[in-house]
């Protein structure tokens, strides 16, 4: 067993690799949708079943735990520029 976290980013280039990715370990994932500007969008990548399952947004970080367990650490972000208001 090891004995480190295994971690992929997901982007639009990435998700289909991260998709097979974690379906090798034999955990249902499947894009995350969400309705925006009038269409069904892709923007993440959900991993899991029930309350465990989490969702990896573009951008974020997916983490597979040496115990099987997922997490995600989101994206950082950007803090606004004080000087622009």
């Amino acid at each position: 067993m090891t004995t480190t976290n295994t971690t992929w980013l997901v982007t639009p280039q990435t998700i289909n690799a991260v998709d097979d990715a974690v379906d090798s370990y034999g955990t249902y994932a499947k894009g995350y949708f969400e309705f925006i500007d009038g269409r069904t969008t892709v923007v993440g990548l959900r991993v899991g079943t029930g309350p465990d399952r989490v969702v990896a947004r573009f951008g974020d970080t997916l983490v597979r735990h040496p115990d099987g367990r997922w997490s995600v650490r989101p994206a950082a972000t950007v803090p606004a520029d004080p000087r622009s208001h």
